[in-house]
């Protein structure tokens, strides 16, 4: 599976700086962010996705057995997180995302 694919995922910012993962909330996507992107890219690079089920995620990765507890979104985070090899990450979880995180 092309997890850059699965989880629609869009890297930007400074490609020198620290890290913010930016995860959102059920009944939304990455584009809830919007509005804080443009500051928060100024000092930070940062990675967005989107969940599976949301957004413009591949909607054929849909599992209900993996996506039956919150365990199957924590590990699609891993998943991002390896893929793009990231190191020393602070995750940013708005609404569940925070109990995933």
């Amino acid at each position: 599976m092309d997890i850059r694919r699965r989880n629609n995922i869009t890297v930007t910012g400074r490609t020198d700086g620290p890290v913010l993962l930016l995860a959102h909330g059920f009944g939304c996507d990455q584009n809830m962010w919007r509005l804080v992107v443009p500051a928060l890219a100024e000092d930070y690079r940062l990675v967005l996705f989107d969940y599976v089920g949301s957004g413009h995620a591949d909607a054929s990765a849909w599992d209900e057995r993996r996506y039956s507890s919150l365990e199957g979104y924590a590990q699609d985070v891993l998943e991002v997180c390896e893929e793009l090899d990231l190191r020393d990450v602070t995750f940013v979880g708005h609404s569940v995302s925070a109990m995933v995180g």
